[in-house]
């Protein structure tokens, strides 16, 4: 799975001690190349997962069991590009207190 799956959920799990729901986005594509159309296939692929928590959709894979947090967790395998750092910068300014993005680049987060 990969950021071009914009409606499949890369993986998911959850942080006990936290009782946070983490979603996962893989993108392991570089940035130097076609970096418009990159940045807009991550923007739709939060947006679902925005859609997701939102909805309740989560229910399916865990009843209902609440959650206090949601995070959605992109790991990239390239250093974002200042415009798409600024894209998730205005998600995240967006979104509801109980969900949040967090970024990691070869196991440095961002």
């Amino acid at each position: 799975m990969s950021i071009k799956n914009t409606d499949i959920i890369d993986g998911m799990g959850i942080e006990q001690a936290a009782n946070t729901l983490v979603l996962l986005i893989a993108d392991p594509y570089p940035w130097m190349i076609q970096e418009q159309e990159h940045i807009n296939a991550l923007e739709k692929k939060i947006r679902n997962y925005v859609a997701y928590i939102q909805s309740g959709e989560y229910r399916s894979e865990f009843g209902d069991r609440n959650f206090d947090a949601f995070r959605i967790e992109i790991q990239s395998r390239y250093f974002m590009t200042k415009l798409c750092a600024d894209m998730v910068v205005a998600l995240r300014a967006t979104l509801d207190d109980c969900i949040t993005i967090k970024c990691m680049v070869k196991g440095v987060t961002a």
